[in-house]
């Protein structure tokens, strides 16, 4: 398999978790900047029934295609920032005022790290503890290819921007972390940011000391939460009914960190029998052990594109000796690893 073909793997079965506000969102703020975007639609193969339309989402291509045509044309490699700062947390809908009701920072953080899905399944959100606070990681669920930097500049930029709208002056002493080499437009990030931003990490991360967790946010509401968060709630379960087997199984490979865990082990954690499982898996025609492969290759991807070595990327997916991780990475690529090391 090729690197390119990998790369343009559409993660979604028929519609993909993209949803067209968001896509509506980038448009219009192309529109904002003097772009055409009847041409820039035409250009990337959409038209504005499709943007504008009563259907909740996009396949992934076609938001990819949305995503590179309004890079190209507006010529601005820090689009991304620029797109996620717009993103209020009203364009979140139900979440974000879910967040702003919240009764402090830490509060709104579980809430998101529940349900971020909702809005979008290409990342998910781990709250990870550390010494000082708190890591806020945003984990790749899918490969994003030739948008990953511009994705992930949209939505970092829109969590520091809700983060920094709830607190105020009070947002001080959080770093945020990428998992890409610094690009070009580095500079960029300080300026719209404010904040301090390191690159070459394992995952987009945004780290916060202790004592922001327990700031109130002054729009608190414990009834308007509860509303929104039981709404949140039953969209969540909604989504996760009509996702299959297979996209589940991938979903959970893909958020853990280490060992992978065993059929048994995601068995347990969907309250059924590794037999039903292996079951359900096998009516969609796959196998646990070809979607472990399959997580194992994008993971190992990720980890090889942003510098970690050979041996670091066999450990933490699992292997004890990094001969037999290279060997399996040729078989699924063609390649040995370091021909996708910067």
């Amino acid at each position: 398999m090729s690197r390119e073909r990998f790369i343009q793997l559409d993660p979604g079965t028929g519609r993909s978790p993209v949803p067209v506000n968001y896509v509506r969102n980038l448009v219009e703020l192309i529109a904002d900047v003097g772009v055409d975007t009847r041409r820039l639609l035409n250009r990337v193969g959409l038209n504005e029934a499709e943007v504008y339309n009563p259907e909740p989402a996009l396949r992934f291509e076609q938001f990819r295609r949305v995503m590179v045509g309004a890079r190209e044309m507006t010529g601005n490699p820090a689009l991304g920032l620029t797109l996620g700062q717009q993103l209020t947390l009203t364009a979140h809908g139900l979440l974000g005022y879910a967040a702003i009701s919240s009764a402090d920072l830490g509060d709104a953080l579980r809430l998101l790290e529940r349900y971020f899905r909702t809005r979008t399944r290409l990342c998910v959100p781990r709250i990870e503890p550390t010494d000082a606070g708190v890591r806020f990681c945003l984990i790749e669920s899918v490969p994003l290819g030739d948008i990953r930097e511009t994705y992930l500049e949209v939505v970092v930029a829109a969590v520091v921007g809700g983060i920094r709208y709830l607190l105020g002056d009070r947002f001080r002493g959080a770093v945020l972390e990428l998992p890409y080499p610094a690009p070009a437009h580095a500079e960029r990030y300080h300026q719209l940011l404010d904040m301090p931003v390191e690159f070459d990490a394992d995952v987009a991360a945004l780290r916060l000391p202790s004592r922001l967790l327990d700031e109130p946010f002054t729009l608190s509401d414990p009834a308007s939460r509860q509303m929104a968060a039981q709404k949140c709630e039953e969209e969540l379960q909604r989504l996760e009914a009509d996702q299959d087997w297979a996209s589940r199984v991938r979903a959970r490979l893909m958020q853990a960190e280490g060992m992978l865990p065993s059929l048994e082990q995601l068995a347990s954690n969907f309250h059924v029998t590794s037999r039903t499982l292996r079951r359900y898996l096998n009516a969609l025609g796959v196998s646990y052990r070809s979607l472990l492969e399959e997580v194992r290759m994008t993971k190992a991807m990720g980890y090889l594109q942003a510098n970690i070595t050979v041996q670091q990327v066999a450990m933490r997916l699992g292997y004890a000796d990094p001969s037999n991780f290279a060997r399996a990475f040729r078989k699924w690529t063609g390649h040995p690893p370091s021909h996708f090391q910067p």
